[in-house]
């Protein structure tokens, strides 16, 4: 098994402009572990939203939500993480690992935090190594960690909020309606 999620972080916003831009609404449940499919909680002054797929074509388009966002993608079972920074809806910076490319594969797009330099170093030292674990993955991970304070295997005492898709649910009760 491994994480196929995605991971949105909203600041300087509101929550119910957060959820209103994303289309998933609150169902007032929560749980302990994300294991819903769509889910949100508070970490400081970020609001995250949970996806237990990833790379939902809602987190493409942050242009809508104003403030700063960030969105970090990790498809483990191909080695894929990426993290990106979103402000007032311009792309501030962009960092993707995909080892389907290169084990060593690193794309790096704006300008990220400086952290970005020390992470690499670390990364690419462990490498160094042992060229069997693709620590080149972390780099992405790590860097949207510093930045929200948030990661998405971290076992932490924390409540989500379970939330509906309800832009998919109509979606899929318009394809069900049978014309004939």
């Amino acid at each position: 098994m491994g994480f196929a999620i995605s991971w949105l972080a909203a600041r300087d916003t509101s929550e119910t402009s957060v959820l209103a831009s994303l289309g998933p609404e609150k169902t007032g449940e929560t749980e302990e572990v994300p294991d819903g499919n769509w889910c949100s909680t508070l970490v400081g002054e970020w609001m995250v939203i949970w996806s237990n797929s990833c790379e939902p074509a809602r987190f493409r388009a942050p242009s809508e939500l104003k403030g700063e966002v960030v969105v970090c993608d990790v498809e483990e079972h191909v080695m894929f993480a990426s993290a990106a920074a979103f402000n007032d809806g311009t792309l501030s910076w962009r960092i993707v690992h995909d080892a389907q490319q290169a084990q060593d594969h690193l794309a790096v797009e704006g300008k990220p935090p400086e952290s970005l330099v020390r992470i690499q170093a670390e990364q690419f030292a462990r490498v160094g190594d042992d060229r069997r674990v693709d620590f080149v993955f972390e780099i992405p991970i790590q860097l949207a960690q510093e930045v929200v304070g948030f990661r998405y295997d971290e076992a932490l005492v924390r409540t989500f909020d379970i939330l509906q898709d309800v832009v998919s649910e109509m979606k899929s009760k318009k394809s069900n309606l049978n014309f004939w």
